[in-house]
């Protein structure tokens, strides 16, 4: 499924990233799917659900783009089946190591469990 977020953002010029591979500075708004918890519901190992978390950066000089810039990126995702917010979306914050106004919006996928 990460695959499948990640091309559906490219798709959209949203500019995703795998974790850990922007270098340097926030020059342009770029976003990270990172994949977080699987968790087997209640009762059975069989199903469950993934978390993914989608982290936004946007350059200290634009702030006014980070609304717009989580709107795309909502927009996106609503257009993929099996995944559907959480609700959960950290506040903006300043990352002083990027330079970048950052928050991130939480997805969860329900799945078959593996293993």
């Amino acid at each position: 499924m990460w695959k499948v977020i990640f091309d559906k953002l490219k798709e959209k010029n949203l500019n995703p990233f795998p974790p850990g591979q922007h270098k340097g500075i926030c020059e342009e708004k770029y976003c990270i799917i990172k994949e977080n918890n699987q968790v087997p519901y209640f009762n059975t190992n069989r199903l469950g659900y993934k978390l993914i978390d989608i982290i936004l950066f946007v350059p200290l000089n634009s702030y006014i783009q980070v609304k717009p810039y989580a709107v795309e990126i909502r927009a996106a995702m609503k257009e993929l089946e099996n995944l559907r917010k959480t609700g959960n979306e950290t506040p903006v914050i300043v990352d002083d190591k990027k330079e970048a106004y950052t928050m991130s919006i939480e997805y969860i996928i329900q799945k078959k469990l593996e293993g």
